[in-house]
């Protein structure tokens, strides 16, 4: 008899960043520590447990704790695990017919899926998408924001201890918010302060590690400013520029001249807003390579989408670097299985959450990079006595 989902807990989990955040160009106030994963755990007939962080669908709008229980009974509850995914020569090639529209829509669902489909063959998700390609993935800290804004009486020191407390716990990539011009600071105190802090990061941290910037459009509307930033930090010699405007084709013309002037060893990068991938503005800008990196959301588009997507990048000569910024302890998890599954990997987006209840204390970053789980599925399992005390007081469970 087929292997069926017989049942569904949800539960919210608390995901806490290693120390409080600042804001950046577009939040109005500071991110704080704490934000909330919305567990999934879909069970089988068969004994096998799939995971998902189903966020996304809380926090839409419209969302609810109601609704998402309304759409796991409607998508997954009673469904055979094998009607989910259509395999073939072994590895997954498109969601299942069923189901296509609601992964194609929820990409945390495509995840679940996988995961799902993985766990029950007992392959991990990187087998089942066409093989394991790496084993050490590269991590990058992104949790540098304004601190400087967040403790102002410490002004620059505050961001520059901050990274070396990153590299003290084994990064060696950073990615620095900038953009205080925008929404922050005015703009003449925004660049001057956006300039002395990727400078005075470089300076402490030296020339070894790798250094990106996130504007988060802080520099729409400042084409003067803008050109000021790029020319006064090449110095630097920074991995990437994202987001730096919104993103057009005019904008991103006018933004790949200034790289080619002062960085031209500089990546341009951009689309984790994009939710439908490839869609509006980012079609132009990936057929015109006018962006060299693109970034949508790991766990907002999903596992085998993001692995359909990378084909149409590649004849582009464009890499992947998905974003992973919101997805709790559960996105860094997430993360490392599709870096092991993509053909071409730049480095994943860590925000640093604690652990919560996960069983992934081996999942440590060494000189800049992680070993990736070797178990089924997405290779990591649920430390049943950390959800005894965190999510099961607060979990709703569904049976078909």
């Amino acid at each position: 008899m087929a292997d069926r989902i017989n049942e569904i807990a949800v539960a919210p989990i608390p995901a806490r960043h290693w120390t409080e955040l600042g804001r950046n160009a577009y939040t109005p106030e500071g991110l704080g520590e704490t934000r909330t994963e919305w567990l999934v755990r879909a069970r089988t007939t068969g004994g096998v447990e799939g995971l998902a962080n189903a966020r996304q669908s809380v926090s839409a709008d419209g969302g609810s704790i109601g609704r998402l229980v309304a759409d796991l009974r409607e998508v997954f509850l009673g469904r055979s695990v094998d009607s989910l995914l259509e395999i073939a020569d072994g590895h997954a090639v498109a969601a299942g017919s069923e189901v296509r529209q609601a992964l194609a829509t929820w990409g945390w669902m495509d995840t679940l899926a996988i995961d799902l489909v993985s766990r029950t063959r007992g392959k991990s998700i990187a087998t089942l998408l066409g093989g394991r390609r790496r084993e050490r993935i590269p991590a990058y800290e992104s949790t540098t924001y304004f601190q400087d804004l967040l403790h102002p009486h410490r002004g620059l020191a505050a961001v520059v201890e901050h990274t070396c407390r990153g590299f003290a716990d084994g990064f060696r990539q950073f990615k620095i918010k900038v953009g205080r011009g925008g929404r922050a600071m005015t703009p003449s105190a925004g660049l001057h302060r956006d300039i002395e802090v990727v400078l005075g990061i470089r300076d402490a941290l030296g020339p070894d590690v790798e250094l990106m910037v996130d504007a988060n459009f802080g520099y729409d509307g400042q084409p003067e400013n803008l050109e000021e930033f790029i020319r006064a930090t090449s110095s630097a010699r920074l991995t990437w520029l994202e987001e730096m405007v919104t993103a057009s084709v005019e904008a991103y013309q006018a933004l790949r001249d200034l790289q080619a002037t002062h960085c031209p060893e500089t990546l341009l990068v951009a689309g984790e807003v994009d939710g439908n991938p490839p869609s509006g503005a980012f079609v132009d800008l990936i057929d015109q390579g006018l962006i060299d990196g693109y970034q949508p959301d790991i766990v907002r588009i999903g596992h085998l989408r993001w692995k359909q997507l990378e084909s149409r990048l590649a004849e582009k000569s464009i890499l992947p670097i998905p974003h992973n910024f919101g997805n709790g302890r559960f996105g860094l998890i997430a993360g490392l299985a599709l870096a092991t599954s993509l053909d071409s990997w730049v480095a994943l987006e860590d925000e640093r959450i604690r652990p919560n209840v996960y069983a992934d204390d081996a999942l440590t970053v060494i000189n800049g990079a992680y070993w990736a789980p070797a178990g089924p599925g997405l290779g990591i399992e649920i430390d049943h006595d950390a959800y005894a005390r965190i999510g099961a007081p607060n979990e709703v469970v569904i049976h078909a």
